[in-house]
């Protein structure tokens, strides 16, 4: 093995030690169980699954509505009232607080661990051809067990799924414009006032979110581009058999702003 692929293989397996380190909900209960959550939630009477979820769903969402938090930890109670009376629990606890509106969050990530969610909890591309796909649960990933599916959300299946396709389009290798993702600017729609309706918090909330999305794009494509500018994106289908590539920053089905940063590595000129 040549000392150029090595690097790559090594930044490959890097990169993907970096997204298994943060995927979101196993990285914040992490978080929350090194800060013995467990414990305090088992001393306070209230259930462990509904505890943990109230307190990473209100760590991520910071506001939430009555109906939505209950919907949340629905799924860990017999019934609704039942998750109604767990969710009073945590705020007679002081885990959540109540504003007579809408739970607000008590306890949030710390300030290096939000970054590192913020950066790396979404699939980055691939330095390396992806593995070839031969069953519905792998990802192309290069590390042992790195299982998921080749649908999107919970719509896993075991039925007969085009891996074919997969594996074509996620042999595509790509390459990015740098001169502009530099110079040009991304943007998002309706920044520049509030949507109708909205109120002043969620447009701030909107604006700090874009300006978050484009920190990080930017110490993705450095992180991704670290041993030269070539790349691969893992697709997944959709619940209607669309295929969506997997990756947030980096991905020619984003915005105009991502469309234009993602070229084709191999490139040829079509005479007419």
């Amino acid at each position: 093995m040549d000392s150029q692929l090595k690097a790559k293989l090594d930044h490959q397996i890097e990169l993907e030690r970096l997204y298994s380190n943060n995927e979101l909900m196993p990285r914040m209960r992490k978080v929350f169980e090194d800060f013995g959550a467990k414990d305090d939630l088992a001393a306070l009477g209230i259930d462990e699954k509904v505890g943990m979820a109230v307190l990473i769903q209100m760590a991520l969402r910071k506001r939430c509505p009555l109906t939505t938090l209950v919907g949340l930890v629905r799924g860990y109670c017999e019934t609704a009232q039942e998750a109604m009376d767990e969710v009073h629990k945590c705020v007679e606890a002081g885990l959540v607080t109540w504003s007579g509106t809408e739970f607000i969050t008590v306890f949030t990530m710390p300030a290096d661990v939000q970054q590192e969610l913020d950066r790396f909890q979404y699939p980055l591309p691939m330095v390396v051809r992806p593995r070839h796909i031969t069953n519905n649960s792998q990802t192309g990933y290069l590390a042992s067990g790195a299982k998921g599916s080749v649908i999107l959300k919970n719509n896993h299946t075991e039925d007969d799924v085009c891996l074919d396709h997969l594996n074509r389009v996620n042999a595509i290798k790509f390459t990015l414009d740098v001169d502009t993702a530099i110079m040009v600017k991304n943007s998002w729609k309706n920044l520049d006032k509030p949507k109708e309706g909205e109120t002043h918090f969620d447009f701030q909330k909107r604006k700090k979110a874009f300006e978050k999305y484009t920190q990080h794009a930017y110490h993705v494509i450095e992180k991704v581009c670290q041993e030269g500018n070539e790349f691969y994106l893992t697709n997944r289908y959709d619940k209607r058999g669309r295929v969506y590539a997997q990756g947030h920053y980096i991905n020619p089905q984003g915005t105009e702003w991502n469309k234009a940063c993602v070229h084709f590595a191999d490139q040829e000129l079509i005479h007419e």
